[in-house]
């Protein structure tokens, strides 16, 4: 059940005597040592009881940073805005920007970084600082009814899911937008604004020159839309053309010292210089260049070669190659003292980073993961910021060059939640960052919130010991309500998970992968389906091939097998994985491991049916688009089907180390904590969570079912370097973590169609002193009891009752206040999650 505030507290007090109690460790570092090892374990009460011991004992302030790391953030992190994204500072630190909203909405703002943080608000797009950090020039946009209507037409496409429609009128909005932009030039000391005209040019993006004065505008005739010359514009009456070639230019940059624009086109890296006619071209997209704008470091790609070439500014100098290899090169940065190179690498499936000196020697290898190391540059001349992971989740990490150390920078001081971050803009003296963020692990929201890290305040032994405490409330709280989910069918459910086999799945993921690539449009999705089917057969079942044609000629089929409930078989709870894989691999993690599981889940339950039905669901066309489960919901909505809960499991097999442990990503509060008891009750799992469903099989139910997705998949979130390549294969995975899966499956599925399902219809109403709630009654049969709680928003339990019909009077009970109904089963089972309501 939620805790509240206050009941949080009480327990954190109840803590203390125990926790001071805690016989004194003679040595720290052994104490940090076990901790550890009991953290990578999921003993979290234990881990975090002895913690707090050592914060409280004499080599308590020693311990803090390994502790802070452990936990959470070292460093100190503030709330800077609750949406934003496109952060970026001054060149002098004094402001920073970052943008907000889509469409009409869209907003720039702008914050003072020196003393008292002030944020000005204006409507526009695309803000780049001068070089003396005195003005910031932005395009403003207006909402025309043209605009408008064209957006109304992306929408629509959107809703029809016409992807192409959607593209195009896209297309259309943004080059009617860069022709109606218009761009101006704010003073952030006096806040007074100046537009600059360029009468038929569009607007498609603006760089500072060099002087402060002037504006580099990417643009062209209204009438040639895609068109993107180069002109200069705001210190002459009339733009003048720099550049006039057709085809997009992008990454426009200055250098410092006002000789030289630098962009990169279809040829590659220009490097146009501005005083004469002259410009040099390489084969290269990626590339940076020195604060000061004296050289420029970039990478050059041909057909066999990359090659990391360093090149001073300048009309005499040649270019300098510091490294020639076969492997793929990315992101170069150059250090602050021009001495240092660091880029990216890939020796074998993933990135990366190493070091070089700007004379080709001394080339080290900074880092050694499983996972891709993404995007370096330099804070100063010895820490180098870089982030670790893929697109869904990347965290952020500094390493100290000197030492060899890596720290982790960004986290949300919970043991579970993950926070999943998306952009960093460090501050020119390298002392703070700006993070776009999800703090708070909701990835389902649009809203993503921009939070300020300074690396220079580090959280004091009195915030960490705080942390510690909360979280150990938190995680008590979590295991006692996770031990009352199971209690009445813990022997049922430990017997089940028992059964799990790893053999058993490691010999299904070997047939799979001989079958190479199942996607929908190779041999092996149909060798997949035909082995899915045989294999249920095998277990009892008689598979339901749900054949479709998802595209001209192409046939494919959902494996669907049915295990009928004892009581309730009308009401339905799935488990589902997709068993395709893209077309260029095999997928052994994505999402194999996921199919595997799910199959032993199938065979394990097959002689163990619940009150509920269950349905297991081996879906097809995942990776062309969600097809199988679109398909499989539409047949089920169309059949009157009463889907009440679903566990959608999508690539948890990676070995990115020695830990058991995933993500578990949900929609739904009750789905995750009964998951996160399952794993931790029955298996050796150990589980984090994320609000997460999108463009994932989940998304299917969602739309037409609602909130009622939980399930499994790749940790955290998304970060194996495998994905989506060649690459994954069997060898990547770990067969002992995909059983743990299973098994923490198997017992979630059996607890969820063992209780009642969540309620419908509940309506709150106020009456006299209070208020009313009322609901439909339970669907399943033998419901005894229901139990209801309400209260103030800082104790929204507080009162608490229980009652035998779909009616509970609420004394007390004020406007605003949220009302909670569960039903309780007749083997006093309680429902796994809470139907919610408000008093009006």
């Amino acid at each position: 059940m939620l805790r509240s505030a206050a009941a949080t507290i009480v327990a954190v007090a109840s803590l203390s005597a125990t926790l001071d109690a805690q016989v004194r460790p003679a040595d720290p570092d052994a104490v940090l040592d076990s901790i550890e090892h009991q953290w990578s374990l999921g003993h979290y009460p234990e881990a975090l009881i002895r913690m707090d011991a050592l914060l409280g004992s004499a080599g308590g302030a020693a311990s803090l940073e390994r502790m802070a790391l452990l936990t959470g953030e070292l460093f100190r992190t503030d709330s800077v805005a609750a949406d934003g994204r496109d952060v970026q500072w001054s060149r002098d630190g004094r402001y920073a920007a970052y943008s907000s909203g889509t469409g009409p909405a869209r907003k720039l703002h702008i914050v003072s970084m020196t003393g008292e943080r002030r944020v000005t608000t204006i409507p526009g797009r695309n803000l780049v600082f001068s070089p003396a950090g005195t003005d910031a020039a932005y395009l403003g946009v207006a909402e025309t009814p043209a605009i408008a209507t064209l957006r109304a037409r992306a929408d629509s496409a959107m809703e029809r899911r016409d992807t192409e429609a959607f593209r195009r009128v896209q297309g259309e909005l943004a080059r009617l937008e860069a022709a109606t932009a218009a761009i101006r030039v704010r003073d952030l000391r006096t806040g007074r604004e100046r537009e600059i005209d360029a009468p038929g040019l569009s607007r498609r993006g603006i760089a500072w020159a060099a002087d402060g004065r002037t504006l580099y505008l990417i643009g062209g005739p209204e009438a040639e839309a895609g068109r993107s010359n180069i002109y200069a514009v705001g210190s002459t009456p009339e733009p003048s053309m720099i550049v006039n070639a057709a085809g997009p230019r992008t990454s426009l940059h200055a250098a410092p010292g006002g000789r030289y624009l630098v962009y990169i086109e279809q040829r590659g890296l220009v490097i146009r210089d501005l005083t004469g006619p002259d410009e040099r071209i390489f084969p290269a997209r990626a590339y940076a260049t020195a604060a000061d704008g004296s050289a420029i470091v970039f990478v050059q790609r041909d057909s066999a070669q990359n090659t990391l070439t360093w090149l001073p500014l300048d009309a005499e100098s040649a270019p300098v190659e510091l490294l020639r290899t076969a492997r793929p090169l990315d992101n170069p940065a150059l250090s602050p003292d021009k001495s240092r190179v660091v880029f990216q690498m890939m020796p074998r499936e993933n990135w990366e980073l190493y070091v070089i000196g700007v004379d080709g020697r001394d080339e080290r290898r900074i880092t050694h993961e499983v996972q891709h190391d993404l995007f370096p540059r330099f804070l100063d001349t010895s820490r180098v910021l870089a982030v670790i992971g893929e697109a869904r989740h990347r965290r952020a990490h500094v390493h100290d060059l000197s030492t060899g150390e890596r720290t982790k920078v960004f986290h949300n001081n919970t043991v579970r939640t993950i926070s999943a971050e998306y952009e960093w803009a460090a501050s020119p003296d390298g002392t703070k960052l700006l993070i776009v963020a999800e703090r708070d692990g909701n990835t389902i929201s649009p809203e993503r919130s921009v939070y300020l890290t300074d690396l220079t305040r580090r959280v004091t032994v009195e915030e960490l010991r705080a942390r510690v405490r909360a979280n150990l409330a938190a995680e008590q709280d979590l295991r006692e309500r996770g031990r009352a989910t199971f209690e009445p069918i813990e022997a049922r459910v430990r017997e089940a998970v028992q059964a799990v086999s790893v053999s058993r799945i490691h010999g299904y993921a070997s047939d799979l992968f001989a079958f190479g690539s199942k996607y929908i449009t190779q041999p092996g999705n149909t060798r997949a389906i035909e082995f899915l089917a045989a294999r249920l057969r095998e277990f009892g079942y008689e598979p339901e091939l749900q054949w479709f044609e998802p595209r001209p000629g192409i046939r494919t089929a959902n494996v669907i097998a049915r295990l009928p409930g004892t009581t309730d078989p009308d009401l339905v709870y799935v488990i589902s994985s997709h068993f395709d894989s893209v077309e260029e691999g095999p997928g052994s993690d994505d999402n194999t491991s996921g199919t595997t599981a799910l199959l032993e889940a199938a065979r394990v339950l097959a002689t163990r049916p619940q009150a509920a039905t269950i349905e297991f669901a081996f879906f097809t066309g995942e990776e062309a688009g969600l097809l199988g489960s679109r398909e499989f919901v539409r047949r089920a909505v169309a059949g009157g089907k009463r889907i009440v809960g679903a566990l959608n499991n999508d690539m948890i097999g990676f070995a990115n180390d020695h830990r058991i442990d995933n993500t578990i990503r949900y929609s739904n509060d009750g789905v995750r904590d009964l998951q996160h008891a399952a794993a931790f009750l029955f298996t050796s799992l150990v589980t984090y969570d994320a609000r997460y469903y999108k463009n994932t099989d989940a998304h299917a139910y969602y739309e037409r079912y609602g909130d009622i997705v939980g399930g499994i998949g790749s940790y955290p979130i998304l970060g194996n370097p495998h994905y989506h390549q060649s690459h994954d294969v069997l060898e990547t995975v770990n067969q002992h973590l995909v059983a743990a899966v299973s098994g923490t499956t198997v017992a979630s599925i059996m607890a969820m169609a063992s209780a009642p399902s969540r309620l419908a219809g509940l309506t709150v109403t106020r009456s006299g002193s209070g208020a009313v709630a009322e609901w439909r009654p339970a669907a399943e049969q033998g419901v005894t009891a229901y139990l209801v709680a309400y209260g103030p928003a800082d104790e929204p339990t507080r009162h608490r009752r229980t009652v035998t019909g779909p009616r509970a009077e609420l004394p007390g009970a004020t406007q605003g206040m949220t009302v909670w109904v569960k039903a309780v089963g007749r083997d006093g089972m309680v429902g796994w999650d809470w139907a919610r309501g408000v008093v009006e």
